[in-house]
């Protein structure tokens, strides 16, 4: 048996003795099903996943003028993120120094101060400690201002979304996203002027572990034609056509643990075009990328290179997964009526312990899009994504069944397997970075998440 002291000094085992390590088998390329409810698991990887990676809090455009916040999660914890009066973004742990009561109870809104309302101590924008009441009469000694400022963590924005770190000593966030930077600017700096929030985001709650949402969003395109027949049925897609549901679309997975399926749009535009040949501006032209409405495609084609344009054209960035807990859609899919329409999110999954976490999405459009077009982001969107959409109701059925199944005795002595590898296919021409697996979709880039996980859960990085 480990004792505390063990654990304090390394942590490499659990409380009964489990070796960290042998959760995962990396040659069989197995995983254990404990991970999915242990409750020792989810408490390392608060210390170690979501306290020292770069974690999505939100998007720019949320708070876009001086004094406006929006509260949210980095890991289990709270935060306010706040828009300083020198236009920079702040993260604070939203727990007063005083007394550890929330500060800000309002989930979005807009501020010159954060006020505690047990004791009535303020906070500036920026989480500096500002004043506290009769505090002359309470500390006549005086009090140490600088050390009751809130906690702050690292801020970085990447294609307008914010990204929060409380590790000092983890790498940049251009350095955490490396290769992925090419998928993401042809997702999120598409346009001059970039894109913004449609809205606050959709927010619902999933009895199921984190991981189920994200392993699953690193790559795994071999459910879909199973678990979505309900979405087949309206697209016409069959579960026997590997086809119809992208599984031989080239994925991408990166060193630090992202990864995105690049969808091929050929039988889209020969379906919309009756079988006529067409080049990339032309197919562009009949189905503009998801998010810039067809009166903003000139300044698209004038921001983006031919390479880019082509490969928008052919095999864009579909969906995919940012490591930890995040995950991206750009994609068109028909509407009731059979004809495509774009829909464009990010989504997280937020822990809110071993067997809950909170599906936070946020919708996307281009700046200065019409109302006309805004109004069918938000519907398309919400048709295929979130509490309402055609495949989020059925991926909620599986994920909680994954979570209370590991809870058993035997249940969790079983692993999830990633036995089948495509390995590295790049394309001929190919014009991004990353490892790129070709051909039938197998379990590559789920399998690149768990090192990742399990290399971060050892301590490793």
């Amino acid at each position: 048996m480990t004792n505390e002291n063990d654990l304090k000094r390394g942590r490499t085992a659990l409380v009964d003795g489990t070796s960290i390590s042998s959760l995962v088998d990396r040659d069989k390329r197995e995983v254990s099903t404990r991970l999915f409810s242990d409750p020792e698991i989810y408490q390392l990887e608060l210390e170690r996943i979501f306290a020292k990676n770069w974690i999505i809090v939100g998007h720019e455009s949320e708070i876009s003028e001086v004094g406006d916040f929006v509260t949210r999660r980095l890991g289990d914890d709270p935060v306010i993120v706040a828009r300083r009066r020198d236009g920079g973004i702040d993260c604070m742990l939203n727990v007063c120094s005083h007394r550890g009561a929330l500060v800000c109870r309002e989930e979005a809104g807009n501020s010159s101060v954060f006020r505690c309302i047990y004791h009535g101590w303020i906070f500036n924008l920026d989480g500096s400690f500002r004043g506290a009441p009769f505090k002359e009469e309470m500390y006549p000694d005086g009090m140490d201002a600088s050390r009751l400022g809130l906690r702050k963590a690292r801020v970085g924005v990447y294609g307008g979304i914010i990204f929060a770190n409380w590790d000092e000593s983890a790498p940049s966030l251009e350095d955490y996203l490396g290769d992925y930077k090419y998928y993401l600017n042809l997702i999120f700096n598409k346009v001059p002027n970039g894109m913004e929030v449609l809205g606050p985001p959709q927010r619902f709650v999933i009895n199921a572990n984190w991981k189920t949402a994200s392993e699953q969003f690193g790559g795994d395109a071999y459910h879909a034609g199973q678990l979505h027949r309900s979405l087949g049925a309206l697209t016409g897609g069959s579960p026997t056509n590997p086809r119809d549901w992208q599984l031989h679309a080239p994925k991408v997975s990166t060193e630090n643990g992202h990864n995105i399926i690049c969808f091929d749009l050929g039988d889209m535009y020969r379906a919309i075009s009756g079988g006529k040949e067409l080049s990339p501006i032309e197919k562009l032209h009949i189905l503009p990328p998801s998010g810039v409405p067809p009166e903003m495609l000139p300044e698209m084609l004038q921001l983006l290179g031919e390479k880019e344009l082509e490969f928008l054209a052919t095999t864009p960035p579909g969906n995919g997964g940012i490591f930890p807990n995040a995950g991206v859609w750009n994609m068109h899919n028909p509407m009731y009526n059979g004809v495509p329409a774009p829909f464009l999110s990010f989504r997280t999954y937020l822990p809110l312990g071993p067997d809950k976490f909170e599906f936070c999405m946020w919708v996307l459009v281009a700046k200065g899009a019409s109302e006309e077009y805004r109004d069918l982001m938000r519907r398309s969107t919400s048709f295929m994504q979130g509490a309402s959409g055609f495949i989020e109701g059925d991926d909620a059925e599986v994920w909680p069944g994954q979570t209370s199944a590991s809870r058993g005795y035997i249940g969790r002595q079983g692993t999830l397997k990633y036995w089948t590898l495509t390995g590295e296919h790049k394309p001929e021409g190919w014009p991004g970075e990353g490892n790129v697996h070709a051909g039938f979709s197998r379990d590559d880039p789920q399998w690149n998440w768990w090192q990742r996980y399990f290399d971060r859960l050892e301590e490793k990085v």
